[in-house]
């Protein structure tokens, strides 16, 4: 199966950045395959990061602020299920 990195940019300032933790706690145990990597956004953000919180999977911006639950753990499904196998 193939390994998937969804990477999440949170800030010290971010008003959200605590639902984002809570949100990625609440969808981790139903992807064990996706390595979660929360990163605080530093003084060289990467070029496509430009807002806090911004969810990046496998190098591509999915969200920019908080999704539901349930909207990321649709996109997750729905990435499963398009990747090579």
């Amino acid at each position: 199966m193939t390994k998937m990195t969804l990477r999440i940019y949170v800030a010290d300032d971010c008003w959200s950045c605590q639902e984002t933790r809570r949100i990625a706690a609440a969808v981790a145990p139903q992807f064990p395959e996706v390595e979660i990597d929360i990163r605080q956004i530093g003084d060289d953000p990467p070029d496509d990061v430009f807002a806090v919180p911004t969810y990046v999977l496998n190098g591509r911006v999915i969200f920019m602020g908080n999704p539901t639950r349930n909207e990321l753990s649709q996109r997750l499904a729905v990435a499963f299920r398009t990747v090579d196998v």
